[in-house]
């Protein structure tokens, strides 16, 4: 399931005012299906609450850093599964290489994380793989459990419950 969660900026030829998108639905299908998703997309953006620490495990993570991040938050419309996706973009840094930072909140998993050890204070911190390690540091791998931090499934189970996620047909069989 981690794997079907990835929305990425490649998705963008997937957008609902594309001309391929709009050749394979009709008006009313389109603006169901994309209010649907921008219901998700506004309900997941409200539950990351900006915090200075770290919010409990089980509950929506908390947002750090402003900018482009968490919130980025897009929907499109997939033809194979003949409606719409919507989830955070894939963001630059992985854990392990293959799990996305998002993929990591929502679902939890047991990482490996790189540190080195700070020549100056002794303290060990997250290694940065851009540069080289100093001569005579110290270099450490240890296993680290993230619990899950669910917002995307929460803001979806919300919003169908309230009554927002609309059938592709709502409005064209006159439901």
């Amino acid at each position: 399931m981690a794997g079907t969660f990835r929305v990425t900026y490649e998705m963008k030829r997937a957008f609902f005012d594309r001309e391929k998108v709009k050749r394979a639905l009709d008006r009313q299908q389109r603006r169901s299906i994309s209010k649907s998703l921008a219901f998700v997309r506004t309900r997941a953006r409200s539950l990351l609450r900006r915090r200075k620490r770290s919010s409990a495990a089980g509950s929506p993570p908390s947002v750090h850093a402003s900018g482009p991040g968490l919130k980025t938050i897009l929907f499109a419309y997939d033809a194979r599964i003949k409606g719409g996706v919507v989830g955070p973009v894939k963001l630059n840094k992985s854990m392990n290489g293959s799990t996305t930072t998002p993929s990591l909140l929502e679902f939890g998993a047991t990482v490996k994380i790189e540190e080195t050890q700070s020549l100056s204070d002794g303290k060990w911190y997250r290694r940065d793989r851009r540069r080289k390690l100093g001569i005579g540091q110290k270099r450490r791998v240890r296993s680290v459990q993230y619990q899950p931090r669910p917002f995307m499934t929460p803001a979806l189970e919300t919003e169908a419950k309230n009554g927002n996620i609309l059938s592709p047909w709502a409005n064209v069989l006159g439901n």
